[in-house]
Formats: C-alpha cells, structure tokens, sequence
C-alpha cells in the first residue's frame, strides 16, 4: 500500500508540474496584437480613374461601394464608361474591411471612341486597274502573236528562198555552141538543139538561112 500512495503522489506531482509549466508557456494575447488583427485597411486615393478599376480596386481591400452619377442622375450601366470624381473618405484613411466607399463618377461620352473606318477601294478605281491589265494581257497576247507570226513567214520565207536556189541549180544550162561550129543541114542543127540561129551566133551561115531574114534553121 505504500508504494502504490508513493507512485499515486508521485504522478500528481509530475501532472501538476507539467500543467502549470504549460499554462506558463501559454500566453493570453495583449490588447495590442488583437488590434493589429481586427485593424483595417488605408482607403487608396480613386479619384480620376474608371470606375471599373477603382471598384476592383477597393473591393480588392475588402471594401464596398456606391457609385452615384454627380452630374446627370444617370443610372451606371456600363462602369468603364464612368470616371471618378470624388470620394466620401479621404485618401490614407484607415477603416475596418466591409466599410462602405461611396464615390461621385461622371459619363465618360468619349470612354470608348468609335474605330475609324479604314478606307476601301473605290470601284472606279477597281474597275479602271481591273480593266488596265486586261489590255495590258491583250496587248502582249498580240505582242506574242505578233512575233509568232514574224518567225513564221521568216521560216517561210527562207524556205521558198532555199527551194528556189535548189531549182535553179537543178535546171541544166542549154549547151554553148562552139564557135568554130559547122552545120550542113538544118537538120543537123536542130539535132545538135542549136536551131534557130541567129546572124552571128555561133553556127549561123547564109547557106541555111533560106529567106534571108537573118534567123538560119527556123522553119
């Protein structure tokens, strides 16, 4: 019975130890921490921007908003069409997240300027270069033929040239009477293909020019 008491107070006295060597170690926060957690957030200075961005800016903080048209009362449709042109809370002030930002914008009319056109061809111009290479082809399809045609009558006509030296060298030259020649008859003379012969052609004599017309062997 001893030892069990002495074991019994002996485990007290370790967990009585050990508890309050714990709650030494464990400190209840001070005021000052606490504020650091619940502090707020610094409001950043939205003025002059679009709406658009300076809602996803505060709300990016924690913060909402009411945006209100100042000049016209117009309902807020689209935010990046509005500006900025005031806020109710300064700028660098320090507010609890959740707070309510209520801001003062105006109609951008220019917020999203309509694209220029860019220009298109003008169809008289279209029609008039359309037409322009048209007969710019046309002509030199003419050209070409043209030239085609050159060459052709150039082969044509260089081939009648070679068929006529070619016939002219295959004609054969009617044989020269010799000078000296002598006929006895006509006949003769037309056997040898001299007939008719003329007064002083080669083989002319006034025996065998019977009419004395000057032309021998033409009868």
């Amino acid at each position: 019975m001893k030892k069990v008491l002495a074991l019994v107070t002996l485990a007290g006295f370790l967990l009585t130890g050990c508890g309050a060597k714990s709650a030494q170690t464990v400190s209840t926060p001070s005021s000052s921490a606490m504020a650091e957690v619940v502090s707020g957030v610094t409001v950043p200075n939205v003025v002059g921007k679009a709406l658009d961005k300076a809602a996803e800016e505060l709300e990016n903080l924690g913060l909402k908003i009411d945006a209100t048209d100042t000049a016209d009362g117009k309902m807020i449709v689209r935010k990046s069409n509005w500006q900025v042109t005031t806020q109710d809370v300064s700028p660098g002030t320090t507010v609890s997240k959740s707070s309510r930002i209520n801001l003062g914008v105006k109609h951008l009319t220019d917020a999203t300027p309509t694209p220029t056109p860019s220009p298109t061809p003008d169809a008289d111009a279209t029609a008039a270069a359309a037409k322009a290479a048209a007969d710019k082809a046309a002509a030199d399809k003419a050209a070409a033929d043209a030239a085609a045609a050159k060459v052709a009558a150039d082969q044509l006509a260089a081939q009648q040239a070679a068929a006529a030296q070619q016939a002219a060298r295959n004609v054969p030259a009617p044989p020269a009477a010799p000078a000296d020649v002598y006929f006895a008859s006509c006949a003769a003379a037309k056997a040898a293909g001299a007939a008719p012969m003329r007064a002083g052609s080669p083989g002319y004599r006034p025996g065998l020019d019977g009419d004395k017309d000057g032309i021998a062997c033409d009868k």
